[in-house]
């Protein structure tokens, strides 16, 4: 038994042949495979590199399914030929599930001869060498420790008769890895039918490839969106709530042994909920990296206490996250009106508005362009407010001397030609507003930059967490963050007396001395000042009233 079913061999699932395709490139080497077929895919379904001496090689790949007899002519050679091109990388393959035509292979040594190299691999080739790879995948990871703790304490849970189990794991720690684990464990103890819930379509996807590492060979995988319910067949299925809430009524409550819940603050949502209460497994768990909902609910009601937390901090401490450089830059305070303000009874969106002077771009490029002069290789990424100025920034930024190049507003496939040129050092920068939030990986980053005012949190932590991944080379990653909201202030703040506290507790120096600081030191002064007040109201909205200290 293998991921490589029968329906997906006969050429009846034509976008799980992707999938597989991919799922066997990474079981046997290929790093950073990732599926981008779709419309306006430019030829390619998977994207993937692979060390070959001493330099590493970048491939596209193109998968055809066929039913029946029918056989791939040379129309999709020329297709991953275009792909060659506009990814510009190194080695393209065709991969079906039936065979090619000999003009295909005709067009293939034709190929060959004009410097292309198109590797053609048929089903009987795909087949042979499932057969022949090992049970394990090539990039099974052995978990940290913290790691190792969560998923033993999840498992024992569950053996001790608990019927559902909660945990929490910062950006950049490895919460997905945890839980593909755990979901070897529970195959192992017999369970066949396991239901991985998100809420977003890219997330699913990128669910899926992240607990491939950690499967057997022997355990198939699907996905369900776009208003299609889960495959009723063995294996581990991920897709959206909101594709399975339409089919909840046909759907038998035990039809699955187990759920786990990705980004598990979406769960106390009405349609989410739904499904939770309707479907009964045996054993539920839930999983997130940032627990904290702007409406105030907790998760425990449905998932309850947490097992275990390992926080942003934490996972410094312990040597697994980037050390920051966090640099609050606010020289565009208003001091004058200091007096004035403290007699009004203000809320957060008028202070906001008049403590903080606009910051003109050019500032923030030469900022930008001062913290680059200390760094070998920077990689940054910007957080922009709005897509009409994610692009204009990076345009600006670009004649300013540092190339850069815009996310947001761009088919997925366009976006992943640019994040991999970004990758491959052809971009300096890139900017964004919210495709950084979840489901890219961008470890290299060592420059953030915020120019997006959020109150959330949660979203704020998910930002962030985009730079703190460890990466060979990084020491650190500095972040600029030109936010004018005093709330921003404050969390990082308590941020900073978290990280001196749990520095001692881990006798860890860095720490210890905290890593926030503030371009103006009479800002720090004044929000510690505030910080009482102003932490409480870190998921308020922006019409919540403060009260002003005195003094200032």
């Amino acid at each position: 038994m293998s991921f490589y079913t029968d329906d997906i061999s006969s050429g009846n699932k034509w976008k799980e042949l992707e999938r597989a395709v991919a799922r066997l490139m990474a079981h046997c080497g290929w790093n950073d495979t990732t599926v981008i077929g779709g419309a306006g895919d430019k030829g390619c379904d998977i994207i993937a590199t692979k060390r070959e001496n001493d330099s590493v090689k970048s491939w596209v790949v193109q998968a055809k399914a066929v039913s029946g007899d029918r056989y791939i002519g040379p129309q999709a050679l020329n297709e991953a030929v275009s792909a060659l091109s506009f990814y510009d990388a190194n080695i393209a393959a065709v991969a079906t599930n039936g065979d090619f035509t000999g003009t295909a292979r005709q067009r293939q040594e034709l190929l060959k001869k004009n410097g292309y190299t198109l590797k053609l691999w048929n089903g009987a080739f795909i087949k042979g060498l499932i057969e022949r790879m090992p049970e394990d995948h090539a990039g099974l990871r052995e978990l940290r420790p913290y790691q190792d703790k969560i998923a033993q304490k999840v498992i024992a849970a569950y053996k001790h008769g608990d019927k559902r189990a909660f945990y929490i794991v910062a950006t950049g720690l490895g919460k997905t890895v945890i839980a593909a684990s755990i979901t070897r464990e529970l195959w192992e103890l017999g369970f066949r039918r396991i239901l991985v819930l998100c809420h977003a379509t890219d997330l699913a996807l990128q669910l899926e490839q992240g607990f491939w590492s950690q499967l057997k060979k022997e355990v198939a995988t699907s996905v369900f969106f776009d208003g299609l319910p889960p495959r009723d067949t063995e294996g581990v299925s991920f897709g959206l709530y909101q594709s399975l809430l339409g089919y909840l009524p046909g759907i038998e409550p035990e039809q699955f042994d187990a759920i786990i819940v990705d980004e598990a603050h979406h769960a106390l949502a009405h349609g989410f909920r739904s499904c939770l209460e309707h479907l009964k497994p045996k054993f539920l768990i839930g999983m997130t990296a940032t627990p904290w909902r702007g409406d105030g609910k907790s998760l425990s009601t449905i998932l309850g206490e947490p097992l275990e937390k390992v926080s942003l901090v934490d996972g410094m401490a312990l040597g697994y996250l980037a050390k920051v450089d966090y640099r609050i830059l606010c020289d565009n305070v208003n001091w004058r009106d200091m007096e004035n303000l403290s007699k009004s009874n203000l809320s957060i969106r008028d202070l906001n508005k008049r403590l903080f002077l606009p910051q003109r771009d050019e500032a923030v490029i030469s900022e930008i362009q001062k913290v680059v002069k200390t760094i070998s290789n920077p990689r940054i990424a910007i957080f922009s407010p709005s897509i009409e100025h994610s692009n204009r920034f990076a345009d600006m930024l670009s004649a300013a001397g540092i190339p850069c190049t815009a996310l947001s507003r761009v088919d997925k496939a366009e976006r992943r030609r640019r994040l991999l040129a970004f990758s491959s050092g052809n971009y300096t920068a890139v900017t964004a507003v919210d495709v950084m939030n979840e489901g890219i990986d961008i470890p290299d980053v060592n420059v953030l930059v915020f120019l997006r005012a959020t109150h959330s949190r949660r979203i704020f932590v998910q930002q962030l967490g985009r730079g703190l991944r460890l990466s060979e080379g990084k020491e650190k990653v500095i972040v600029l963050d030109f936010v004018s909201d005093i709330r921003r202030m404050a969390d990082m703040i308590e941020m900073n007396n978290e990280g001196k506290l749990k520095g001692v507790e881990h006798e860890v120096v860095y720490l210890r001395n905290g890593f926030v600081s503030f371009s103006d030191a009479k800002m720090e002064s004044f929000v510690n000042v505030w910080l009482e007040d102003v932490a409480d109201l870190g998921e308020s909205d922006d019409e919540a009233k403060l009260t002003f200290p005195e003094g200032f």
